[in-house]
């Protein structure tokens, strides 16, 4: 049991966050979500992880998401939780060439970050994580932005592409989910408005000490961003 004091911001953001991954997006449906939360969990909980080369849908492990996600979507989800740092372009296009839509890949990988997320806070202060939230039935809406491909993403983009940061724009295709992850941002890191204040700060960590830590945490994950 952990004794640090959790801001209330943190815990807000963070149970909405998991409200909305159990919930139906735009494509995916609330029992599709769950089923991505769930794997993505299992992924970054399984201490004998597969190798970034082999099919989780195909093994014989016993995973979530069987009979509900497509296989080549249990095998993105494995994979994005457990061996981010991997990914290529060129692997991402194979994944569609399966038969993933391209916006509802994006729509599951910010279901991904945002569990990836939650359970990275919790783990980091020693606090056990909570248990995903019931699903909430119904298929996804059906609906998203205009999208086009940019040159600064591997993903569509809502239009117009490429007029901010590639990190910004990258679940732009996804809105409701970019906003929860954006809330995350916000509370766990720094706002996105605030990016551009090298002296801003919450009256914690001043914003260069935040850089430095992110910076070696980016380093020991191989975060290529």
């Amino acid at each position: 049991m952990s004794s640090v004091a959790i801001r209330a911001d943190l815990v807000d953001a963070q149970r909405l966050a998991w409200r909305a991954v159990t919930a139906p997006g735009a494509l995916w449906s609330g029992e599709e979500r769950a089923a991505i939360a769930a794997l993505a969990l299992t992924a970054l909980d399984d201490t004998d992880p597969l190798p970034p080369w082999v099919s989780a849908a195909t093994s014989d492990r016993d995973l979530p998401g069987r009979g509900v996600l497509p296989d080549a979507g249990i095998d993105v989800v494995y994979r994005l939780a457990r061996h981010a740092a991997t990914l290529t372009d060129e692997w991402h296009r194979a994944q569609l060439g399966r038969g993933l839509d391209a916006v509802a890949y994006v729509e599951l990988v910010a279901v991904v970050a945002i569990v990836a997320a939650v359970d990275g806070f919790h783990r980091a202060i020693g606090v056990e994580r909570p248990p995903l939230p019931a699903t909430v039935a119904g298929r996804g809406s059906g609906t998203h932005p205009r999208v086009e491909v940019g040159t600064l993403n591997w993903v569509p983009v809502a239009v117009p592409a490429d007029r901010v940061a590639a990190v910004v724009q990258a679940l732009s295709a996804a809105p409701a989910d970019r906003a929860v992850v954006e809330r995350l941002a916000a509370v766990q890191y720094i706002p996105f408005d605030e990016m551009g204040d090298l002296g801003w700060n919450r009256g914690t960590l001043a914003r260069r000490d935040m850089e430095v830590v992110a910076s070696r945490l980016s380093r020991a994950r191989q975060c290529f961003y």
